[in-house]
């Protein structure tokens, strides 16, 4: 069985506006190393989705709500 992955170029959506980020917060910094036991990052890869969760159980219940879907296969992370 091929394990799922991410194409090299994602689907592109149209950009928004930040409307309510401050100056303050920009100059305060935004980013730091981390580790997959400090993130967990779960990708749901079922038909091309591509979307973000912070669990397993998150991207179950994100599958069943959208895609209508219990399979448990396509999901990329780094925490297993």
């Amino acid at each position: 069985m091929d394990s799922p992955h991410l194409p090299s170029i994602l689907k592109t959506a149209p950009a928004t506006q930040d409307t309510t980020t401050t100056v303050e917060q920009v100059n305060a910094g935004h980013g730091r190393v981390t580790s997959p036991e400090e993130t967990p990052i779960y990708i749901c890869a079922f038909q091309d989705c591509n979307r973000l969760f912070p669990s397993r159980e998150r991207v179950m219940v994100h599958r069943k709500r959208d895609h209508d879907s219990e399979d448990d296969r396509d999901i990329l992370t780094w925490n297993e």
